[in-house]
């Protein structure tokens, strides 16, 4: 277990930092390793899902606007869809799902976010699909907000 935590955060880390931090949002690599990690927990049926630097960005540019603009929604403020960003990002998208999350203070953790979607029907279907072969997942934070996005994705 521990090889493939350091292999995911060294993945997240590369995808955080490539990404970069812009205008007083940052990413938080150990919470996007959290949702990694656990997400996988949660779909042993299934296999681990494959990380993809593509849908880290795509997940990466969803979260960074959900905090930016206040648009908790899984449009984007540029009337985007998740496909779509997917697809700007570089991953040729057949079938995909997106979980979003935020929440303030002690309440933004890679597990009160996992327990968030798991409590979802449709949050939790997109989890245990195991039609879903390769998944990115990136946060955003202000300091007081933090946002995460989970993109899913079959080629």
């Amino acid at each position: 277990m521990k090889t493939k935590f350091a292999g995911a955060f060294a993945i997240s880390a590369v995808v955080v930092t490539a990404l970069g931090a812009t205008d007083g949002v940052t990413a938080q690599a150990d919470v996007a390793t959290g949702l990694y990690v656990g997400v996988n927990q949660l779909r042993q049926s299934c296999g681990p899902i494959r990380q993809d630097a593509r849908l880290a960005a795509a997940a990466q540019r969803h979260a960074n606007d959900m905090l930016t603009n206040s648009n908790f929604s899984h449009v984007g403020s540029d009337g985007s869809s998740p496909k779509a960003r997917m697809a700007d990002a570089g991953y040729q998208v057949a079938a995909s799902g997106e979980i979003v999350f935020w929440a303030t203070g002690s309440s933004a953790t890679a597990e009160a976010a996992l327990a968030f979607w798991m409590g979802s029907p449709g949050h939790r279907a997109i989890i245990l699909n195991c039609t879903f072969a390769a998944a990115g997942f990136a946060t955003a934070s202000n300091g007081n907000m933090t946002t995460a996005v989970g993109d899913f994705a079959t080629p």
